[in-house]
């Protein structure tokens, strides 16, 4: 069943490459857990392209993977489209795609959009590349079948409720030692062991909570 969480936002913005969707706070007339998206306007035009089993938009010699349109268990995303690396997947790119149960993510990723796998519920495992430097809001919300995850030590920041009703998540490895925590969900997960440095802001928050942390 799928799972939706709502995000809460103050006020309107215009967003970057990742792509055009916004998330607003639910009215007095809608559901608490009702997920309420509109396109907004941004100050370019968009040119979605695609590539078989990928839409992609390509700006300042670097691609971004809009959506996925394929159909496969198994989802390698390319690391090079036009001669150009693959720097992005962008938001809400593979949301809700439940067949989905592992992704390759090629050593060109840097950036990781709002959303971009929330709702994938069969999703056992995917890598973060070492050229990965920032997991942005939700990214991984209700992905329920995930059950382990490395941060790389390149990343520099994981926004609010990343791993959000990541259930069976058993394993958080944090090999970045300077990422302080910010509301990720982790408090949610009740069978979650961290991995950190044990002089980490991670594994000293983690400490402080009573989960179950362990020293790399």
């Amino acid at each position: 069943m799928k799972k939706i969480i709502p995000f809460l936002f103050a006020g309107l913005f215009l967003l970057s490459s990742c792509g055009d969707k916004k998330i607003d706070s639910p009215s007095n007339e809608q559901s608490e857990t009702q997920e309420v998206t509109q396109e907004i306007p941004t100050d370019r035009i968009r040119d979605i392209e695609t590539i078989e089993d990928f839409e992609y938009e390509i700006i300042d010699n670097s691609a971004t993977i809009t959506k996925y349109t394929g159909t496969s268990t198994a989802v390698e995303v390319p690391a090079e489209i036009e001669g150009v690396p693959v720097t992005k997947i962008g938001f809400y790119a593979f949301e809700a795609q439940y067949d989905i149960e592992t992704v390759q993510l090629p050593e060109t990723i840097e950036l990781i959009c709002q959303g971009a796998f929330m709702d994938c519920a069969s999703m056992k495992s995917i890598n973060l590349p070492e050229s990965l430097t920032a997991i942005e809001r939700g990214a991984f919300v209700s992905c329920t079948s995930l059950e382990s995850l490395v941060i790389p030590s390149a990343v520099e920041s994981i926004a609010m409720e990343a791993f959000t009703a990541c259930e069976s998540m058993t394993s958080l490895t944090i090999n970045s030692p300077n990422l302080e925590y910010t509301e990720w969900g982790l408090e949610e997960l009740p069978n979650i062991t961290i991995y950190a440095d044990e002089n980490s802001d991670i594994y000293k928050w983690a400490t402080e909570k009573g989960l179950a942390v362990s020293v790399l």
